[in-house]
C-alpha cells in the first residue's frame, strides 16, 4: 500500500499533549491517525464528547441542594410513587 501524507494545524499546546499521552502508551501519531480513520471510515460518523466536568453554574446548585438537604428544607421522597405523586399534583 502506498503511503500519503496528510498536513494538518493544530494547537501547539494541543500537540505537545497529545503527544506525551501517546507516548506513555507507546504510540506514535501516525498509528494514532490511522486508527481514528480507519474507524471514521467503518462508522462514518465523527463523535464528539464533553468531558462531565460540571460547569460553575452547576457546582453551584450542587452546593444549594446539599445546604438544602443539611438544613432539612429538602422535601426527600423515599419511593417513586410518591414523588410521582407530587408531581402530578404541581
Amino acid at each position: 500500500m502506498a503511503n500519503a501524507v496528510i498536513n494538518f494545524n493544530t494547537d501547539a499546546k494541543l500537540k505537545k499533549e497529545a503527544r506525551a499521552v501517546l507516548d506513555s502508551m507507546g504510540l506514535n501519531f501516525s498509528i494514532a491517525l490511522n486508527a481514528y480513520l480507519k474507524r471514521l471510515i467503518l462508522e462514518k460518523r465523527i463523535e464528539f464528547t464533553t468531558p462531565e466536568i460540571p460547569n460553575a453554574r452547576l457546582r453551584e446548585s450542587f452546593r444549594e441542594a446539599r445546604k438544602e438537604y443539611a438544613t432539612g428544607k429538602m422535601k426527600v421522597y423515599r419511593t417513586h410513587e410518591e414523588l410521582e405523586k407530587h408531581l402530578l399534583f404541581l
